[in-house]
């Protein structure tokens, strides 16, 4: 792309996503200053592209700092989140880690592509690291043929988790991560992970609200709280950040929408339901490719 054309590309622009990618905006910032400062490029409209570079940079900058139950999240490398805050928090989302990867059936071989390939803990920071490049969801907005793929992953990782005993508690936009380049999903926090069925002992803070009321009656760590944590979570993706699913543009497919509006009690059932309804509606998955 020449000069000129980046120049009409960044004027036209209206959202930084249109001119930057998620991890490597400040690359790509330095990139395009160098070519449209003031002091190098005499077009007429430099001036006026730099102004909407800086703007569109400070969103990015906003939009990258992530809060969770800890404190804060920020994406180091493609590969790598580093989690500070809360010290009893940090370390028992590695010790509730650690017993999912401490699991060796065939099943859980298979699952482990969900999870981060390892944690760390050191100078009150919380290393986690991931095989591939992956991408926090939060503050993050994806058309319909990407929630699709994207709400299928959770729900075929929630089947598994109840399957070992596990209820997750604590699935929202600040837990999840989305791997672009292999339709993957991983998650990565477990705060409030805990046995399946027993008494729930902790929830989000942050997304308290997000918790169905039956969670406040019977205070169990039951298949329904994740079930419906994950509804939420791709309808947040999706474009409606209540999680609620009612400010959504009008042209995604009302059959998909009502399923996630819908309350969910069995992580496998819902699953196999999805996947089912998903191929009666678009027919055979094709593979859509994602850039972030």
């Amino acid at each position: 792309m020449d000069t000129h054309a980046m120049l009409s590309k960044i004027l036209k622009a209206t959202k930084p996503e249109e001119i930057f990618t998620q991890l490597d905006f400040k690359k790509e910032y330095l990139s395009y200053q160098k070519i449209f400062h003031p002091d190098v490029c005499h077009l007429p409209e430099a001036n006026e592209a730099v102004k909407k570079l800086n703007s569109f940079r400070d969103q990015m900058e906003e939009s990258n700092k992530i809060k969770d139950d800890a404190g804060t999240i920020e994406q180091a490398t493609e590969k790598k989140l580093v989690f500070r805050g809360d010290k009893d928090l940090l370390l028992k989302s590695m010790e509730n880690f650690q017993k999912l990867i401490r699991l060796n059936d065939d099943s859980a071989k298979h699952f482990r592509k969900y999870l981060p390939q390892a944690m760390e803990y050191r100078e009150e920071t919380l290393y986690v690291f991931m095989e591939e490049k992956a991408v926090p969801v939060y503050n993050l907005t994806l058309p319909q043929e990407h929630i699709t793929w994207f709400t299928s992953r959770m729900f075929e990782f929630t089947a598994w988790l109840h399957q070992v005993g596990y209820c997750h508690a604590g699935i929202n936009p600040a837990s999840v991560s989305i791997v672009p380049e292999t339709h993957g999903v991983v998650f990565t926090s477990f705060y409030h992970l805990q046995p399946l069925h027993s008494q729930l002992k902790t929830i989000s803070a942050k997304y308290l609200d997000w918790y169905p009321d039956l969670v406040f009656k019977n205070k169990q760590a039951i298949a329904y709280i994740d079930l419906n944590l994950v509804q939420r979570t791709a309808l947040y993706v999706l474009g409606d950040k209540s999680g609620n699913g009612i400010r959504l543009k009008k042209d995604n497919n009302e059959f998909l929408i009502d399923f996630l509006i819908t309350p969910h009690y069995e992580a496998y059932k819902t699953f196999d339901e999805y996947r089912n309804l998903l191929r009666s509606l678009f027919g055979k998955p094709k593979f859509h490719k994602l850039e972030l």
